[in-house]
């Protein structure tokens, strides 16, 4: 696939914020299985308005939700067996017995559409506030995590562009489809690849979940306060936390994990993310410990709740498969990417016509951030190889190795410098490579670009040549040594924008706001 923009003209929504010439990067169920009937069918209960899910309850929404389709399935029969310490041997069974393939296992790719959402009882009670992608690669126990903003727009039939959290809704309300099925479709067109499971996960239940096996032990990085952490009632709160070995209960985690406001250098996504982390790893290891396993209270109590609070479309046998493909998953081979509209993202903010809050595709299409899913499980690798990049523009395109440039960025490689090549007459893009000692950089910038890494250089693109001429020096003032040199043909096109207008259910707007609506679970 090629940075390939098009300029073209979708009549849906009215975009009425100034286009950007270039941007810059910053560096570094059991839920629907069966069509509900009527207007207002049964739902599972338990999902409450406007949570807004955080990276760190990923791993936890996929254990809990497979482990939920074995309880819905047959629930009294399931906590039977566990009462009568079967459930190991039933497991056993199953995965050694079972010779089927998970959907998109035999392509080393699952991918799951993980959501969030109020449910019954609430205004908008499908509407998903939280939309995050899995992707899980089972012979390499790699895994990614992408969130997509619910306030993106999305494609939905004949040009229609809906945002992303009303598509549930719509597919629960359609006679033809289930919220379910219509967001897995409209998720696999937008982002140009198979999604295969869905699971969707009350909030509320966290807390409990985090409470019923005793709370948690996190090692506080550094002490800080958030003074504008979000209560129930839509007002503000001040929440603190010192440094040092703490236990925290169920929503003390939950504050830990969604902390955007706090000092001492705790108020960025970074700083959220690794605290984050913290939550998976401790909740994980609290969850798998001797003591849990061995307590049938404990376990029971697990069961009951992962069976009120979570849903997936995973038949059992593809639950226990999937926990048996994923028990060594280990953390620190997940990459996480938040879809957003920070300085130099994917997505800008706009206007429609009747006044709702959209968050619309820099580029015009969404090329970019199919590129960046198709790629996310790579993330970690490429950071780790660190390969030195110089990126040069041999069109009379202008703004083309800036926009490459930037998207490599978001993407976690290590470009050192960018510029225009010595001619602007090159058709085809080239990637020569210096070294064979970064495969996994290789191998992902053939993908993005579409071409295979050249090994013979001329000399005019020699390492010592780019280096000298450019003077690219290390921190010792040596020429570096470089490990891969793209110079971009006229088969990668710059974008050109897009023009948007329509309008939307009103019903389907009210519930989502530029700034951040948060609710918090208390006592």
């Amino acid at each position: 696939m090629s940075l390939d923009f098009k300029k073209r003209k979708i009549n849906l929504l009215e975009d009425k914020l100034e286009e950007s010439s270039s941007y810059q990067l910053p560096r570094s169920y059991h839920f629907l299985k069966q069509k509900p009937s009527g207007k207002n069918p049964a739902k599972p209960t338990g999902l409450s308005r406007r949570k807004k899910f955080s990276c760190f309850f990923i791993l936890l929404i996929v254990i809990l939700s497979i482990v939920g389709s074995i309880v819905s399935a047959n629930n009294e029969n399931f906590l039977a067996g566990v009462k009568n310490s079967y459930l190991i041997r039933q497991i056993t069974h199953i995965v050694s017995s079972s010779e089927k393939y998970l959907k998109g296992e035999k392509e080393d790719r699952i991918n799951f559409v993980l959501l969030g959402m109020g449910g019954p009882g609430h205004n908008g009670p499908y509407l998903t506030d939280t939309i995050i992608i899995v992707s899980f690669k089972p012979s390499t126990k790699e895994a990614g995590l992408i969130s997509l903003p619910r306030d993106m727009i999305v494609p939905l039939h004949n040009n229609d562009y809906r945002k992303i959290n009303s598509i549930y809704t719509i597919g629960q309300q359609s006679p033809d489809t289930t919220g379910g099925e219509l967001l897995k479709e409209v998720v696999s067109k937008t982002l140009n690849m198979p999604i295969h499971y869905f699971a969707a996960v009350d909030f509320n239940g966290f807390v409990e979940i985090i409470d019923a096996i005793g709370g948690v032990e996190v090692t506080v990085d550094r002490s800080f306060t958030d003074n504008l952490f979000p209560t129930a009632d839509y007002k503000y709160q001040e929440v603190s936390f010192q440094a040092g070995e703490q236990e925290m209960d169920g929503l003390t985690a939950l504050r830990f994990a969604r902390s955007r406001h706090g000092n001492n250098g705790e108020g960025s996504d970074f700083a959220r993310i690794k605290r984050q982390q913290k939550i998976i790893l401790a909740a994980k290891d609290k969850i798998t410990s001797f003591n849990t396993l061995i307590n049938p209270r404990k376990i029971i109590s697990l069961f009951s709740l992962i069976n009120k609070y979570t849903a997936t479309d995973l038949e059992p046998w593809e639950a226990v498969k999937l926990i048996h493909l994923a028990k060594s998953l280990d953390t620190q081979n997940i990459a996480a990417y938040s879809i957003d509209d920070r300085p130099g993202g994917y997505l800008k903010a706009g206007i429609a016509l009747d006044g709702a809050y959209i968050l619309q595709p820099v580029t015009g299409n969404f090329e970019q951030i199919q590129l960046l899913t198709h790629n996310i499980l790579d993330f970690n690798e490429v950071e780790s190889e660190n390969a030195k990049i110089v990126m040069q523009n041999g069109t009379d395109i202008p703004g083309l190795a800036l926009q490459a440039v930037n998207h490599l960025t978001q993407m976690n490689y290590n470009v050192l410098r960018y510029g225009n090549a010595p001619s602007q007459e090159k058709l085809t893009t080239v990637i020569y490579n210096y070294n064979d000692d970064k495969p996994r950089t290789k191998e992902s910038l053939e993908g993005i670009f579409q071409v295979k890494a050249e090994k013979n250089i001329p000399w005019e693109y020699s390492n010592t040549t780019i280096t000298q001429n450019w003077n690219i020096t290390d921190e010792n003032g040596q020429l570096e040594q470089l490990d891969f040199l793209i110079i971009l043909g006229a088969d990668q096109k710059i974008d050109e924008g897009i023009e948007i207008v329509t309008t939307i259910d009103p019903e389907l707007l009210n519930t989502t706001t530029p700034s951040s609506t948060d609710e918090i679970i208390e006592e």
